[in-house]
């Protein structure tokens, strides 16, 4: 039996045997440049064709004369060797020298289909789907074995909600996941779901090719449910982003938009119960107000009213009138106190003219009795006041 190497010794022994293969120190290689990153002195990308990839590297790439714009979806020629990777053990290409062949016709393609879904509105603002602000029934489409369903859920479940997770669990690479992720979307769009998310974990922007797919797009376009696309990239927009109602970066990000509201619905209940109660204490006040001027009013038209108004006339009227008594009476009072003097002095002038009555005779002679006249005869009656003349007619 042969002697098992360590994965050290198997890829020193690959190394060495790179090296010492004429085949692998000066190859020339054309594909499509991709997933270009830049990491300090060196810069990464990798060369296409279809699904097949291989990596490659240029170290210390400001130190050699390359003069190259490096931009995705353009057919390069490169030269170099072959090389192992000591932290992944994957191989890539040392590259010396890149020229540019043109752009690719896969990019070519790529640039005509999203020069087609714009003219057709379907990147259009007015035309993205508003996102409940308090989703419940989410939808979920990713892989069932990738860490972006423990991201997402991870922080799901920082704070308490009531959220519905439906996992549509498909591939999210490869050739077999454009018609599983456009069944997904169907599916979870006949549910009836607040939002769905459409996410995967890290990797290279090789691998979102899947999301340029023309069914894909056109399903998240006549979706009536919206949809978040958060599949984990920063530089490169796909299709997706552009057609999605919003556009996230990662399964944590797009977690934490779902769940955004729900960290805040204490304060949020507590802001809406202030402004409840100070709606009702207007509402009270203005109430208080009308009712205010409502019993006003309805004192105003108290019968009670007229009847005291009426109680005070008559009150003064009687005050009047007993003042009028009073004042008739002391003025009568005094009008039979004044009439009484008077008779009184009449009374005393009287009784004094009755003394000072005489009758004399035409001798002038005082006549004392009625048994000195005869019928016929001639008397002067003289009083206090005057005399008259006179004739006995019965003596």
């Amino acid at each position: 039996m042969l002697k098992a190497l360590t994965v050290r010794q198997f890829n020193e022994y690959f190394k060495t045997s790179i090296k010492h293969d004429p085949f692998f120190t000066k190859v020339y290689i054309t594909g499509t440049l991709s997933n270009i990153k830049y990491n300090g002195n060196h810069i990464y990308f990798s060369l296409k064709e279809g699904y097949d990839v291989i990596d490659c590297v240029i170290f210390y790439y400001e130190d050699k004369d390359i003069d190259f714009t490096f931009t995705d979806g353009i057919d390069v020629l490169v030269k170099g060797n072959l090389n192992l990777n000591n932290y992944s053990s994957r191989i890539n290409i040392a590259v010396s020298t890149i020229e540019e062949k043109g752009l690719s016709e896969e990019y070519l393609k790529f640039l005509k289909m999203k020069e087609d879904f714009k003219k057709r509105g379907f990147f259009d603002l007015d035309k993205k789907k508003e996102i409940a602000k308090y989703p419940k029934n989410v939808g979920l489409i990713t892989s069932a074995d990738g860490a972006a369903v423990v991201d997402f859920l991870s922080v799901i479940n920082q704070k308490a909600n009531d959220i519905d997770i439906k996992l549509a669990p498909v591939k999210v690479q490869g050739q077999s996941s454009y018609q599983a992720i456009v069944n997904a979307i169907v599916k979870l769009d006949m549910m009836d779901l607040d939002v769905i998310v459409i996410t995967r974990g890290g990797g290279s922007s090789l691998d979102l090719s899947v999301f340029n797919d023309k069914d894909i797009i056109e399903e998240v376009f006549k979706a009536k449910t919206p949809i978040i696309s958060a599949i984990g990239h920063k530089i490169d927009s796909t299709l997706l982003d552009l057609v999605a109602d919003l556009s996230l970066q990662t399964p944590t990000e797009a977690g934490s938009y779902i769940i955004a509201n729900y960290a805040n619905i204490a304060k949020d209940s507590k802001s809406l119960l202030t402004q409840m109660k100070d709606m009702v204490d207007r509402i009270v006040e203005i109430r208080s107000l009308k009712l205010m001027a409502l019993e006003s009013k309805l004192k105003s038209f108290n019968p009670q009213n007229d009847i005291k108004v009426k109680e005070k006339e008559i009150t003064n009227i009687k005050k009047s009138l007993d003042k009028a008594i009073i004042n008739n009476l002391t003025y009568n009072e005094q009008r039979l106190s004044m009439v009484e003097s008077r008779l009184k002095s009449a009374d005393r002038i009287l009784h004094i003219r009755k003394k000072n009555i005489g009758i004399f005779d035409d001798n002038n002679v005082p006549i004392y009795s009625k048994y000195s006249l005869n019928e016929g005869d001639k008397i002067d009656v003289r009083f206090s006041d005057g005399s008259i003349k006179a004739v006995v007619i019965d003596g």
